[in-house]
C-alpha cells in the first residue's frame, strides 16, 4: 500500500526542520527521520533541497542510506557522491513503507522436541507497482542494517514488471537480534544455513499466507556482496522457493588466505599508483613502529589512539585505500597519490595527504570505527553490526585479507609486492578472531575447515545452482571471491562482467543513468533477458 501521507509529512516536517529551526537546540527537537525509508530521503532531497545529506546525517542514526556502503564508510564525499547521483535518477514516484515484524524461528535446526522459540525479523514491502499475477522481488539481507525496500536497479525492474519488492534484514544486524544478544555464545545462531532458512521456507510461506498472495506468485532473489553469495547458495538449498536470482558481486567462494584481494587492488590501480601506495604503507611504518610521539602522531592522524594494536590500525590503512577502488572511486584515489614527489617529500607529509584523503572519502570518523577495533568488537555490548560481520568471518566464510608473502607464488608466477603492510598477516587475523570471540571453536584451524565446509556445501567457485546471474565488475577486488572460470558454469549459471574502469562493487544494483559505462549497460541488459526469460517459465 502507498503511504503518500507519509512521504508529505515527512516532506512537510522537513520543511519546518529547515526555516523554523535556525539554532542546534531547535534542530535537536526535529522529528528523527530513523525509521523514514531510504528512497523518501532520495525523494526529500531531490524535490526539497531544503534536505540535504548533513539534514538527513543530523535527524538519523544512519549517514544518508547505504547505497552498499558499509555503514562506518559512509560519511564521506564517497557516500555524498552516491548520494548524489542517486537523488538526481531517483523516481519521485512514492515508494513508502514502513518497517514491518515478524516472527522468525531462532533455531531451524533445533532438536525435535525442543522449543527454539523465536525472534522479531525485520522487513520492508513496498507495494507500489504490484498487480496480480506480478512476481515478488525478493531483495535479502546482508552484514548490515536494512532501513528500507529495495531501490535501484531492482526498484526500476519492479516498475516495469508490475512486482512486489520485499527486503528482509539478515539475522543479527540491525533490529533483528535472536535472543537479544550478541555474546559469542548465541552467535552460534549466526551462520549462513540459518539465514537461509529465515528467508526461505519460514518468510516465505509465512508472507504469502499473511499477504493472501495469490497461488503460484513467482519469487525472484536478488542480493549483492556477501548477499550475493546467498542468492546463489538460496537457490542450492531451496531451489523451490523462487524461480531465479541475480548474484551480484556475490562471493560465493569462501577464501581462507585471501592474499589475492591485495592483489587485485595491485593490478586494477596499475604500477604507478601501486608504488605511491606502497609509499604511504612504509611512511605509516616508520612512524608507528618507531614508537613513542611518532607512533602517537601516525595514528593521530586517523583519530586513532597510540594503544591501537598495530594489527588493526594497518588493517583499517589498507581497507581505506582499498575500499576506494572497490567502490568505484579508482581515479580519485590515483590521481591524489600519484600528485606527490616521492623523491623529495617527506614521510609526514605522505601521511598528511593520505589521511586528508581518507577522512575526505570516508569521513572523520572512519579510523576510530569499532570495526577495525579488536578491543571494541570484544565487547558484545558495542552494537551488533560490526561484531556479526566479524563472527561470520570468524566462524564460517573467512575471507581473511592478508598481505602477499616475499617470493609468494600463484600458479606458478610471483605475486606483486604487497600494498598493505606485512602486519596484516595471517597470524594476526586468525588470532583476532580468537581476541574477538574467545574459545568459540576448540580446534584452531577451524577456520579454515569451516570455510570448506561452505564450499563442499554450496560449490565455492563453482557453484551447484541452476538459474542464477553472475554480474561482476572490473575494479572489484572481490570478483577474487566469485565464479571462478569457466565463469558461465552452464547455460542456467551465466556470468557477465563490466571491464570497465571505476566499475566497482555491486555497481548493477545502482539506478540506472543515461552515463553509465556501455559495459555496465550490457551486463544489465544480459541479466533482464535472463529475468524475463525465467520469470517466463511455467
Amino acid at each position: 500500500v502507498v503511504a503518500s501521507a507519509m512521504l508529505a509529512a515527512c516532506i512537510a516536517s522537513a520543511d519546518v526542520v529547515e526555516s523554523s529551526c535556525p539554532s542546534e537546540e531547535c534542530r535537536k527537537q526535529a522529528p528523527d527521520m530513523r525509521d523514514v525509508p531510504d528512497v523518501l530521503l532520495l525523494q526529500m532531497s531531490s524535490k526539497h533541497g531544503s534536505v540535504t545529506f548533513e539534514e538527513i546525517e543530523a535527524h538519523s542514526d544512519r549517514p544518508a542510506a547505504g547505497f552498499n556502503l558499509p555503514p562506518w564508510a559512509a560519511g564521506g564525499e564517497i557516500a555524498r557522491r552516491i548520494f548524489r547521483e542517486e537523488a538526481a535518477y531517483q523516481p519521485l514516484a512514492s515508494a513508502a513503507s514502513t518497517a514491518r515484524y515478524w516472527h522468525a524461528p531462532v533455531d531451524h535446526f533445533a532438536p525435535q522436541g525442543k522449543v527454539g522459540g523465536t525472534f522479531r525479523q525485520k522487513f520492508y514491502a513496498n507495494w507500489e507497482f504490484f498487480k496480480k499475477g506480478g512476481p515478488v522481488f525478493f531483495e535479502l539481507g546482508g552484514e548490515s542494517p536494512v532501513r528500507g525496500p529495495p531501490g535501484g536497479f531492482t526498484r526500476r525492474l519492479a516498475s516495469e514488471r508490475a512486482a512486489l519488492l520485499v527486503v528482509v534484514e539478515h539475522r543479527f544486524y540491525g533490529d533483528s537480534i535472536p535472543n537479544g544478544s550478541m555474546n559469542s555464545s548465541n552467535l552460534k545462531l549466526l551462520t549462513v544455513d540459518q539465514a537461509l532458512a529465515d528467508y526461505a521456507a519460514a518468510f516465505i510461506d509465512w508472507y504469502s499466507a499473511e499477504e493472501r498472495l495469490p497461488k503460484g506468485t513467482k519469487w525472484f532473489i536478488f542480493g549483492g556482496s556477501y548477499p550475493g553469495a546467498l542468492a546463489s547458495w538460496f537457490r542450492i538449498a531451496y531451489p523451490d522457493k523462487s524461480v531465479g536470482s541475480l548474484s551480484s558481486s556475490g562471493v560465493v567462494n569462501a577464501i581462507f588466505d585471501f592474499v589475492m584481494f591485495d592483489v587485485s587492488i595491485t593490478r586494477a590501480i596499475g604500477p604507478r599508483c601501486a608504488e605511491a601506495h606502497r609509499a604511504i604503507t612504509t611512511a605509516f611504518e616508520s612512524f608507528v613502529l618507531a614508537r613513542g610521539a611518532d607512533e602517537a602522531f601516525a595514528k593521530a592522524l586517523l583519530g586513532c589512539r597510540p594503544g591501537m594494536l598495530d594489527g588493526d590500525f594497518f588493517y583499517m590503512l589498507a581497507d581505506a585505500l582499498a575500499m576506494m577502488v572497490q567502490y568505484s572511486s579508482k581515479s580519485i584515489l590515483c590521481s591524489n597519490i600519484t600528485g606527490l614527489d616521492y623523491e623529495s617529500v617527506t614521510a609526514k607529509a605522505i601521511m598528511e595527504n593520505a589521511a586528508a584523503l581518507i577522512k575526505d572519502s570516508w569521513g572523520a570518523h572512519f579510523g576510530t570505527s569499532c570495526f577495525y577495533d579488536t578491543a571494541c568488537i570484544s565487547d558484545p555490548t558495542n552494537g551488533p553490526n560490526d561484531r556479526a560481520w566479524r563472527w561470520q568471518k570468524c566462524y564460517e566464510l573467512a575471507y581473511l585479507q592478508s598481505a602477499p608473502l616475499p617470493n609468494q607464488l600463484e600458479d606458478g608466477q610471483p605475486l606483486p609486492k604487497p600494498l598493505r603492510s606485512s602486519l596484516v598477516n595471517m597470524s594476526y587475523m586468525v588470532g583476532q578472531c580468537y581476541a574477538m570471540f574467545g574459545e568459540f571453536n576448540a580446534i584452531r584451524g577451524a577456520i579454515e575447515e569451516s570455510a570448506a565446509k561452505i564450499n563442499a556445501q554450496f560449490g565455492g567457485p563453482q557453484p551447484k545452482a541452476r538459474k542464477v546471474f553472475y554480474s561482476n565488475f572490473a575494479d572489484d577486488p572481490w570478483m577474487e571471491a566469485s565464479v571462478m572460470p569457466p565463469r558461465d558454469v552452464d547455460d542456467e549459471q551465466p556470468y557477465e562482467a563490466a571491464l570497465c574502469d571505476d566499475c566497482g562493487h555491486c555497481m548493477d544494483l545502482h539506478t540506472p543513468r543515461s552515463s553509465d559505462p556501455v559495459e555496465l549497460q550490457q551486463v544489465r541488459a544480459r541479466f533482464t533477458k535472463y529475468l524475463d526469460s525465467w520469470l517466463a517459465e511455467e
